[in-house]
């Protein structure tokens, strides 16, 4: 009576909590199933799928995941897709965007974690796979010059040329200095074939024997000259043509 309201009426903005949604459901499934069996049980767009909830976590976001892999094939084009094409595309935005590229440099830098100390040459198999990591879904040729202290462990790693699909300049220059400015003993050239196959192309010859000759005149030797393509890594230290 009067102003009084009866004390079992509800009040204007006492909500009852949303009941959990079907997607909210499915969330909690996926991260069971990756609790108690790893990603090894997903298909390759679960693990997509999986991922993208924790930048998106208010939507379904296997639509998504499934139009991601439509578009690019594998899980590793996804994550390796520029962060720009990314933010491009719809229902990703630069939160999701972020975080696909962020999984990519994670496992980068994991990788070089693991090269620090190491041999080289006892390890290559190491090198190989932080460097295709870090070329094999690049769209355009990259030059990375590894750079080696005198027990061939790995002082650092600097992207010296950037090019086109099937074209890409390098300045000897550039890399001499990036190694004397680390106080390297050596270095390995590393680039990327993106439009074809790892054989090595005349104009790779060229450039091998141009840095190899560049070192030696400063007792900084060349050990290697790698071509990486999507399947396969070469190392042109392998072939009779190599300079000595």
């Amino acid at each position: 009576m009067g102003g009084k309201q009866n004390a079992l009426t509800p009040q204007p903005n006492s909500l009852p909590p949303p009941a959990a949604t079907g997607s909210c459901g499915h969330r909690e499934r996926l991260l069971e199933k990756y609790t108690e069996r790893g990603l090894s049980a997903f298909s390759d767009y679960e693990v997509l799928e999986f991922l993208l909830t924790f930048a998106l976590t208010r939507i379904d976001t296997k639509p998504l995941a499934k139009t991601l892999l439509h578009r690019y094939n594998t899980v590793s084009a996804v994550i390796n897709a520029p962060f720009n094409e990314l933010c491009e595309i719809k229902g990703v935005g630069k939160r999701s965007a972020t975080l696909l590229t962020l999984v990519k440099d994670l496992m980068a830098y994991c990788l070089r974690e693991g090269m620090v100390n190491k041999d080289v040459i006892t390890q290559r198999g190491d090198v190989e796979n932080y460097l295709r990591t870090k070329l094999k879904e690049r769209r355009d040729e990259y030059v990375i010059a590894l750079y080696l202290d005198n027990g061939n462990r790995v002082l650092g790693d600097e992207i010296v040329a950037e090019g086109t699909v099937n074209r890409c300049v390098i300045f000897p220059r550039k890399v001499i200095e990036g190694a004397i400015k680390r106080s390297a003993a050596s270095f390995i050239l590393v680039h990327n074939h993106p439009g074809g196959t790892a054989a090595a192309s005349e104009e790779d010859w060229k450039t091998t024997e141009r840095l190899y000759n560049a070192g030696k005149q400063i007792d900084i030797p060349m050990l290697d000259h790698i071509i990486i393509s999507k399947d396969k890594a070469v190392s042109l230290r392998e072939f009779k043509r190599w300079p000595e």
